[in-house]
């Protein structure tokens, strides 16, 4: 029988990621000049890109919160994809990037943190086809698996949330948003000691 995917493990393992990002953002080289209209635009889409991806892991929280792995859970978010919390951190992630004035950095982190949550969502899809059979065979043949639709989405005219799993939500939202004022400062100090740092392509 197949185990569930221990979640504690997965939300370290990302959490030590996005840590150990921290010290690569001093060596990342925007593609355009710091004090130009061009950096600053990247930058402002960055901040715009993770807010969205903070938002959408909220909205995602709502709705599973609690209850992953107890059953399929089909509304919200959920009715647009079988992995919104995954798609919304990656989304979350690739801002991180943009805010540092580089696409292929964006690129990198994203695709980085995107692969390791779509690897642990397909370990988890199988569990859930394991512990839910048809029920979940019929979701998964009307929902997309990562990347939301949408066209599809469908919501109850009510629906119960649970405020613990939002409380520890709180934390991964800061780690995240803590990276807008951090992004500021690596400029201000790439800037004032000329950090030349390194091009990706």
């Amino acid at each position: 029988m197949r185990a569930a995917v221990n979640q504690k493990m997965r939300i370290n393992v990302l959490r030590g990621m996005m840590l150990a990002v921290l010290p690569i953002l001093l060596f990342v080289r925007p593609q355009m000049s710091v004090d130009g209209a061009g950096h600053e635009l990247l930058e402002a889409a960055g901040v715009l890109v993770l807010i969205a991806g903070v938002l959408g892991r909220f909205w995602s929280i709502l709705y599973l919160g609690g209850r992953k792995n107890s059953e399929v859970m089909q509304d919200g978010p959920f009715s647009m994809s079988r992995n919104p919390l995954y798609f919304f951190s990656t989304v979350a992630a690739f801002g991180i990037g943009l805010m540092m004035g580089a696409f292929s950095f964006a690129v990198l982190l994203g695709g980085t943190v995107g692969l390791i949550l779509y690897v642990t969502a397909l370990r988890e899809a199988a569990f859930l086809r394991q512990e839910f059979g048809a029920t979940f065979e019929a979701y998964a043949a009307r929902v997309p698996f990562f990347i939301p639709d949408p066209r599809k989405f469908r919501a109850a005219p009510e629906a119960v949330f649970r405020t613990e799993p939002l409380r520890r939500n709180l934390f991964d939202a800061f780690v995240f948003l803590c990276f807008i004022p951090l992004v500021e400062l690596l400029d201000v100090f790439k800037d004032s000691f000329g950090v030349t740092g390194i091009a990706l392509w």
